[in-house]
């Protein structure tokens, strides 16, 4: 789960020398609305398909539009935690990777990036959602496991959020059933908060449904 595992096979970086009305062809073709501008294996910067609107005479070279900030990129070695962190902290709906040497080595895009995580995470599985508000020092996961399979269910993800201000979090379980009742209760007497639980259809239709949503409002 390296940066290099999730590199799009579809998008390509722009060139400095493009024109103004070439890059917005391209950006148009692959759907995006940003890409990085690439010269000789070297990361320069990105655009924006508004930039790029916005920007006259059409026949401008799309170097003249780009800032002297140092733009992000990710090691193609980091983790998909860090990509996850890069891009929750930049504009952008896509990130350059490079290698050891800062050489360009392909783009991230965060459609495709979700897109995979949907499949690999267990969300697209039927099942329900189940969430707990605990203590950060009373978080065991071994024993959370150990309520859900005495109730003859199988977590298929967990998903930690800390919680502002508070030695607390909630723990998102992705489970493999949608009878919650005896677990519920199973976790209340071990006095466990129980804060919200959501349920999926048998066949996973529902979670399909709001995930295909998710993706067309990316599109937009």
């Amino acid at each position: 789960m390296l940066a290099r595992d999730f590199l799009s096979s579809k998008l390509f970086p722009l060139k400095p020398g493009d024109n103004i009305q070439v890059a917005t062809e391209l950006m148009n073709e692959m759907n995006v609305a940003y890409l990085p501008v690439v010269d000789d294996g070297h990361l320069l910067g990105y655009l924006s398909i508004g930039e790029l609107i916005d920007a006259k005479p059409k026949s401008r070279k799309i170097k003249s539009l780009l800032s002297m900030v140092l733009p992000a990129r990710i090691n193609e070695q980091q983790h998909l935690f860090e990509v996850i962190r890069v891009f929750a902290n930049i504009p952008s709906t896509v990130l350059a990777v490079v290698d050891s040497e800062e050489h360009f080595v392909g783009i991230i895009s965060a459609k495709e990036l979700i897109g995979q995580m949907a499949h690999f995470s267990g969300f697209m599985e039927p099942g329900s959602i189940l969430s707990l508000n605990i203590g950060i020092q009373d978080y065991s996961l071994s024993e959370i496991a150990r309520i859900v399979e005495y109730n003859n269910a199988k977590i298929l993800s967990v998903h930690l959020q800390a919680l502002e201000e508070s030695r607390r979090m909630l723990v998102h379980l992705k489970l493999n059933t949608n009878d919650l009742k005896s677990l519920v209760a199973t976790f209340e007497r071990y006095n466990y908060q129980v804060v919200a639980s959501y349920y999926g259809d048998d066949d996973g239709s529902g979670l399909k449904d709001r995930y295909n949503l998710l993706m067309r409002f990316l599109d937009i």
